[in-house]
């Protein structure tokens, strides 16, 4: 049985219809299983990590793939599963661990990185760059203003598809070979921002407006029209400048372990085209 936490998120959502469709059996973890929606084939569970009987809620697993919110509590929730008999933890991470970074998000998944190498099961850490379902931020701004706002100097980005990093997760929980293993997952290309907005234009169909504007106003925005709290966006802004330096690289291990290249940022933007021209009436 493999045991998905964050089942709900970014990646979980692309995962436990991956593992299911691989064939195996996926135990699903979600606070509110009445509004979650998760592949029906799954076994959904619902629990929050702050309070759960931890053992308990790991029995019956052997694999698990590892992703919580703040991620302060990975090392607890490892060795909880230790304990329980898994035997093969996926650590979502990130790529600024790779690169020594030390804002706070990137600091909490290095501790939570070493927690797993030592909490006793086999362990593999999964280290993705910037995810293309990132710029789902800029849906209420195409759709109200046809207008992307970007701070000044947002670097160019070697985006990854969710799917991708799915497949990558499905392939260490399902096959062996990767224990031990630590993976940089980028996509194939990097793109500047403008680029990308030129990208999803096209897709659209109608041009978008580019506008760069300075952090101080970016700071504004995110805070007034997304509810951002302060220490948000605080730590988005330290990882932007820690990464900037480096978010262009471009790795080739989704191509070297799946196969085949990885999902581009055209792609991305055909799939995703209709959420973005919903309000929009020009």
């Amino acid at each position: 049985m493999i045991f998905v936490l964050g089942a709900t998120g970014k990646v979980g959502r692309a995962l436990v219809p991956a593992l299911l469709d691989a064939g195996a059996a996926v135990r699903a973890l979600t606070r509110d299983p009445a509004k979650a929606r998760i592949d029906p084939r799954a076994d959904v569970v619902g629990a929050d990590l702050e309070t759960a009987d931890l053992p308990a809620l790991f029995d019956g697993a052997d694999r698990v793939f590892l992703l919580t919110q703040g991620f302060r509590h990975e090392g607890a929730i490892a060795r909880a599963a230790a304990r329980a008999g898994v035997t093969h933890l996926v650590k979502l991470s990130t790529s600024g661990v790779h690169f020594g970074q030390t804002d706070p998000i990137t600091r909490a998944h290095a501790e939570a990185e070493q927690a797993v190498r030592e909490a006793g099961p086999a362990w593999t850490i999964l280290r993705p760059g910037a995810f293309m379902d990132n710029r789902f931020a800029w849906l209420r701004t195409i759709r109200e203003e046809n207008t992307v706002y970007v701070p000044e100097g947002d670097p160019a980005s070697a985006l990854v598809h969710v799917r991708d990093i799915a497949a990558v997760a499905t392939l260490a929980l399902t096959t062996s070979g990767h224990e031990g293993a630590t993976y940089e997952l980028t996509g194939g290309e990097a793109l500047t921002t403008e680029q990308q907005v030129a990208v999803l234009s096209d897709a659209i169909g109608r041009p978008i407006e580019y506008v760069e504007e300075p952090e101080t106003a970016a700071r504004e925005r995110m805070t007034r029209m997304y509810g951002w709290p302060v220490e948000a966006v605080d730590g988005f802004f330290a990882l932007k400048r820690e990464s900037a330096a480096h978010e262009h690289v471009v790795f080739d291990t989704v191509a070297r372990l799946l196969g085949k290249p990885p999902r581009t940022f055209p792609d991305w933007a055909r799939e995703n085209a209709a959420a973005f021209t919903y309000h929009y009436r020009g």
